[in-house]
């Protein structure tokens, strides 16, 4: 087609949009100024199902307070906070930490997954092994939440427990970091937890000591105190008729060695495979480590290089006899393109079919292509805010970090590349310009567009700056 930008409806945006496989119906309204058209998408439920079951989930109400994450672009789960999601989805998917030194799962194993946080072990392990039966154990009721979200957007055969795993069943105070939930625990202190987490955050050359720095744990390292219920692992297998478990996984914040007395002499022989986090506080980890031995078990240790500072290592404990096979990674999900995927395919047909046309800014999933008001949340402010001062400030320094043509409301910090320490860094800089609280970590790792962040640097205190030449 040969038709000029001004020529262009959006209908026959919609009309190219339809034409991609993953899309089963599609509106075009016009959006903010200066932000381009914006783009409702039904997803068809055959070649994107994930899509599809996300925003029937959301309608549903069934989101609350959790946020779609799509890491890498590669997989859409339910998280609390990007960051996080990230680090797991690294460590789960991208690093195969839980799957090496001969640990594999057959087609239908028993999975039990004691600290689950959002399930990102759990869909890994239902990838490796169709038809699993698996058991999540997390006692935080909003990351209980998010697995059992995770499992019905993905379709997978999971059973969410809202409790701890312990020596004996009862009640225990539970401490919870809502920013930095994968080092909640029963034993959690609080300040252990912000070396530990200050510690893991300088193994990184780039790391920048400082006030920014500190600011970023302390914020990260919020706590909540809560009592939760405790059961045993034997309890959790006899009241589930497990036969037996191909692998269990434990993750629980320097409770481990409480999860494995839970364990009765009974269960023992039906355990194939153990793969732990262990926190080596007074010599806890050569006792596991002697302890899975004499319950014959062969045993391998290994400590991730960015943990070096810290006491956790992992323990991987297979049966002995067993010869192992390879470790493949999981196969990709059977769920279509990821939101991320589809925009990129989306801009890119656009761009063929409709080469004058301007692409949508944004695309949200629906469950019903009918037209509506353009998005004016805080997140998608017109382009007033943009031409500030105080927005300058940000976008200059946007720009040095991830590239001029980064500077977009729809930009995410995190797709971008960022991380913690880019967090640092740019808290550091817009600050060293605007001011102290200009930027605070909270409002980065909550909504990471660039659109969302300066509105809240227009907000923030302070007189405004020249404008930068």
């Amino acid at each position: 087609m040969s038709e000029t930008a001004d020529r262009i409806r959006n209908e026959d945006l919609a009309e190219v949009i339809k034409e991609h496989p993953a899309v089963a119906d599609a509106v075009v309204t016009d959006g903010p100024a200066g932000q381009g058209p914006h783009a409702r998408l039904l997803a068809d439920p055959l070649t994107a199902p994930v899509l599809h079951r996300s925003a029937a989930l959301q309608a549903q109400g069934r989101l609350g307070g959790l946020s779609w994450h799509e890491p890498a672009g590669e997989i859409r789960v339910a998280g609390l906070n990007r960051s996080e999601t990230d680090f797991l989805h690294r460590e789960i998917f991208t690093d195969n930490a839980y799957f090496r030194h001969g640990i594999t799962l057959p087609a239908g194993a028993v999975v039990v997954d004691a600290g689950s946080n959002i399930g990102m072990f759990t869909l890994g392990a239902a990838l490796r092994s169709p038809g699993s039966r698996i058991i999540a154990v997390e006692p935080v009721a909003e990351l209980a939440d998010a697995v059992a979200l995770n499992a019905a957007l993905h379709d997978i055969d999971v059973t969410v427990l809202r409790s701890a795993l312990g020596r004996a069943d009862g009640e225990t105070v539970f401490t919870f970091y809502p920013h930095n939930s994968v080092m909640s625990g029963q034993f959690a202190d609080q300040r252990e937890d912000v070396d530990v987490l200050r510690d893991y955050l300088l193994t990184d050359e780039r790391a920048l000591q400082g006030e920014h720095l500190d600011r970023l744990v302390s914020d990260r390292m919020t706590a909540q105190t809560r009592r939760v219920p405790v059961t045993t692992l034997s309890a959790v297998v006899r009241e589930h008729g497990l036969p037996r478990i191909d692998l269990l996984k434990i993750d629980v914040e320097k409770a481990e060695a409480e999860v494995l007395d839970g364990i009765d002499d009974s269960l023992w022989p039906r355990i194939e495979q153990i793969v732990m986090e262990v926190h080596d506080i007074d010599e806890r980890l050569t006792a596991v480590i002697a302890r899975l031995r004499l319950l014959g078990f062969d045993v391998t240790t290994e400590q991730d290089a960015r943990l070096a500072r810290t006491p956790c290592h992992n323990v991987y404990a297979r049966r002995q006899g067993i010869s192992p096979a390879p470790s493949a990674l999981p196969a990709p999900a059977a769920g279509g393109p990821t939101l991320h995927r589809l925009e990129e395919e989306l801009r890119v047909l656009i761009a063929l079919r409709l080469p004058a046309a301007v692409p949508p800014g944004t695309f949200t999933l629906t469950t019903e292509a009918a037209p509506v008001e353009p998005d004016r949340t805080p997140g998608h402010r017109p382009d007033s805010a943009s031409a500030s001062a105080r927005v300058a400030v940000l976008a200059r320094v946007w720009a040095q970090l991830f590239g001029p043509d980064s500077v977009r409301p729809e930009a995410d910090f995190f797709d971008l590349g960022g991380n913690s320490l880019t967090v640092v860094r740019l808290m550091a800089a817009v600050e060293d310009e605007l001011g102290e609280d200009a930027l605070s970590p909270d409002v980065i790792f909550m909504d990471s567009t660039f659109g969302a962040l300066a509105a809240a640097v227009e907000a923030s205190a302070g007189p405004d700056p020249a404008t930068p030449a």
